[in-house]
């Protein structure tokens, strides 16, 4: 998996950091010490351990062993109130406050069934926070597309019925060859 050979650097790029950076930022203002956050495709843990010092709990789900691996070490260094799993968010039996999900629905077939999955996830008036890329040439993986689904997305891509879109922004820019943009989607549970 292509993930598990990137874990052991992955943050040594400082615009992986700083995105993560930006996200929990962006999310922070909406947890409380009473919240439970799932940190969907969470990767080495840089948004949601951002969140160790404010939320109640915090779950990683990532398929990535060698990433949930790094999440762990650093969460126990932390000493934060968060642990990562190698498993498919379908296998999660646990309702959460907030779910977050950063870069990783440009690697979902199924948008629209990964809403619905994570609208199951979710605890009433849960929030689900989704940060990813602009619509884009292709050209942002560098090393292929054979994981990727979508080149970017636009704020309708994420209408759904048990969503209702509460905020759609730019949060940041990558520059790589040329700049690609990152949008920041704040989706509502509808009861």
């Amino acid at each position: 998996m292509r993930f598990d050979n990137e874990a052991l650097l992955w943050d040594e790029k400082p615009r992986r950091v700083e995105l993560g950076k930006r996200v929990s930022e962006y999310v922070n203002k909406y947890i409380t010490n009473e919240s439970e956050i799932l940190d969907f495709g969470c990767g080495t843990g840089l948004v949601s351990l951002n969140f160790c010092d404010k939320a109640k709990s915090i779950l990683g789900v990532d398929l990535s062993q060698k990433m949930v691996e790094i999440y762990n070490k650093k969460s126990k260094i932390l000493n934060c109130n968060a642990k990562a799993e190698a498993i498919d968010v379908n296998n999660v039996n646990k309702r959460f406050d907030i779910i977050v999900a950063s870069m990783v629905f440009h690697h979902i077939e199924n948008i629209q069934e990964m809403l619905n999955v994570l609208s199951d996830k979710l605890k009433q008036n849960g929030k689900l926070f989704i940060a990813d890329l602009y619509e884009e040439d292709g050209s942002f993986h560098d090393k292929g597309n054979d994981d990727v689904f979508h080149f970017g997305f636009e704020k309708d891509d994420f209408l759904n019925k048990n969503f209702k879109i509460v905020d759609f922004r730019n949060i940041y820019t990558i520059k790589k060859h040329k700049e690609f943009d990152v949008f920041v989607i704040y989706l509502q549970k509808i009861v």
